[in-house]
């Protein structure tokens, strides 16, 4: 059974960091801005056929294929009465896409991350007769592969990463006096990154003459320490910023659940202390620690490394937010995980667990894949039991109020008009996007 939250609980569950709004129009300005050095990945031309014979167009494919960026240089190729992109809610299903949205002839429309649990064919068809009635467009992008709509959906895969690391080269500003062995060199680097926006920002950091990003987090890894030093680097990704003696604690924890009691390395080429706070020695190094604890790392590591972090929202306010960032930043690296091990969990949980799953829904609003999936999380658990709806009362009155703003308030008025803790959260909730 959920206890009503006290008002101070009320707010912890509910304060998070704000981000932009997604749900709004791209200007043709803007398009051309991020189409500057967009290369065409194969079956792009078989896209534009499709989307201008059919009108609407899903891209279906794997996560980090540069899906969103490929629906923008499809609907750039259409005839359009005017530029502008207008981008809907990933929320909306396929019969409110038909149904419960306005189109204005002439028009090119966007959904990125496609957050439905199933697909509708007839609605799917139905809506790209409508759309060819109009003259408009409408693309939308969504993970796994293709359904029932076949006659609507569009495999989508990556550019190639060397050709998009030249096009991005030959397009930015090079600093003079950028070698070729150091172009080389990160051109190899970009044939082993995960995602087209890796490459970009490879290509980016290299035209600016400035090395790239994480090397030294892999260069680390590959002298294979031993396991005390990877959990001196592993405790601070998700126990980050904490003064010296209660970063300490956490280690040490984390220490006894694996088994290591033996004398601490000095110290880490990766982790120092600023303003009397540990932390990483680069803002990026953060992530990539994560990332590659991911890929190099087996059960023998994580078992214990998990039951640490579900522990860490219980240890005050500070480490709870930090464990939330830490989480937030590994679901780009393994979300099933993340939302299984920890999110699901910690939704089912005690006060403070259940203020870190929403802050962790939060900070995942940040990243623009991330964040449609933290919608997806957030409605779904807007219509499970009493302990989850209590969180996802807190979550959508957080960043993601500010991301999808109208989703979040009809679905927080449904949840106000209810009983027990979540009507109570959901009512402060739309208090507090309203202040």
């Amino acid at each position: 059974m959920t206890e009503t939250p006290e008002q101070g609980e009320i707010d912890m569950l509910t304060r998070s960091r704000v981000a932009g709004p997604v749900t709004r129009d791209l200007s043709r300005r803007e398009a051309d801005g991020l189409l500057r050095s967009y290369l065409e990945p194969a079956g792009f031309s078989e896209g534009v056929r499709r989307l201008a014979a059919c009108r609407l167009l899903v891209l279906v494919g794997e996560e980090g294929t540069g899906r969103r960026l490929g629906a923008v240089a499809l609907l750039s190729r259409m005839s359009l009465a005017e530029g502008r992109i207008t981008v809907l809610s990933p929320a909306a299903t396929a019969h409110e896409l038909l149904t419960g949205t306005e189109y204005e002839p002439g028009r090119a429309y966007l959904l990125h991350d496609w957050v439905t649990v199933s697909t509708d064919r007839t609605a799917l068809v139905d809506l790209a007769r409508k759309l060819a009635e109009l003259g408009s467009y409408l693309v939308i992008t969504r993970d796994g592969g293709p359904s029932a709509a076949v006659e609507v959906e569009h495999p989508w895969v990556a550019p190639e990463p060397g050709e998009l690391f030249d096009l991005c080269l030959s397009t930015f500003d090079r600093r003079d006096g950028v070698s070729a062995e150091d172009v080389a060199r990160a051109r190899d680097i970009a044939h082993l990154l995960a995602t087209p926006a890796e490459v970009v920002r490879l290509a980016a950091r290299v035209a600016r003459g400035e090395e790239a990003e994480g090397e030294e987090v892999a260069a680390w890894f590959d002298t294979k320490p031993p396991l005390r030093e990877v959990l001196a680097v592993a405790a601070p990704a998700f126990a980050h910023r904490l003064p010296a003696p209660a970063f300490d604690r956490q280690l040490a924890r984390l220490e006894r659940l694996c088994g290591e009691t033996g004398e601490r390395p000095p110290s880490c080429p990766l982790v120092g202390s600023r303003d009397g706070l540990v932390a990483f020695l680069a803002p990026h190094q953060r992530a990539q620690v994560l990332a590659e604890l991911v890929v190099r790392y087996g059960f023998w590591l994580w078992q214990p490394l998990r039951d640490w972090a579900l522990s860490l929202p219980g240890e005050g306010p500070a480490v709870r937010a930090s464990a939330a960032e830490a989480v937030a930043l590994l679901a780009a690296h393994s979300f099933a995980e993340v939302r299984h091990t920890f999110l699901e969990v910690w939704a089912r949980g005690n006060a403070a667990e259940r203020a870190a799953a929403a802050g962790v829904l939060s900070s995942m609003c940040a990243d623009d894949a991330l964040a449609p999936k933290a919608l997806g999380i957030a409605l779904a658990w807007a219509d499970g039991p009493e302990d989850v709806r209590v969180t996802a009362a807190a979550a959508l009155g957080g960043a993601l109020a500010a991301r999808y703003p109208g989703d979040a308030v009809r679905h927080l008025r449904r949840l106000e008009t209810g009983h027990g803790p979540a009507a109570v959260v959901a009512a402060r909730s739309l208090a507090l996007s309203r202040a």
